[in-house]
């Protein structure tokens, strides 16, 4: 009977102390899976909302870049045209040069020529 009231002692306070604790560990098992769902769900709205802000950054990044590249395609056009223009100013000034010189070197026997029969500081005054 002593063995009886041993067991009977025992089981007295381990059944419900299982009982406590597996009903401890069920509770604190479903409040931990209830804040896991939470934080979950915290983190994939932080996402979407660090998705958008990477697009939104992106799409600015992205427009800055190309009014940039636009810029830069003006700048180019514009001195490529001021090459240009100084290219055929320069080219202009080297024909007139040219055409001046053999103008002059063309002109230069009959001028003198001319100026000889016509030289007015040798002829006698009347």
């Amino acid at each position: 009977m002593e063995d009886f009231q041993f067991w009977l002692t025992l089981g007295t306070a381990t059944i419900p102390a299982a009982i406590t604790g597996s009903l401890s560990f069920f509770a604190s098992w479903m409040k931990n899976r209830s804040e896991i769902k939470q934080i979950e769900k915290k983190h994939q709205n932080d996402l979407e909302k660090l998705e958008k802000q990477y697009k939104h950054d992106f799409d600015a990044i992205e427009k800055n870049h190309l009014q940039e590249i636009e810029k830069m395609k003006e700048a180019h056009k514009l001195e490529l045209e001021n090459i240009q223009k100084h290219s055929e100013a320069e080219l202009t000034n080297t024909v007139t040069k040219e055409f001046m010189s053999i103008l002059g070197t063309a002109m230069a026997p009959a001028l003198s020529k001319h100026l000889e029969n016509t030289d007015i500081f040798n002829q006698p005054q009347k």
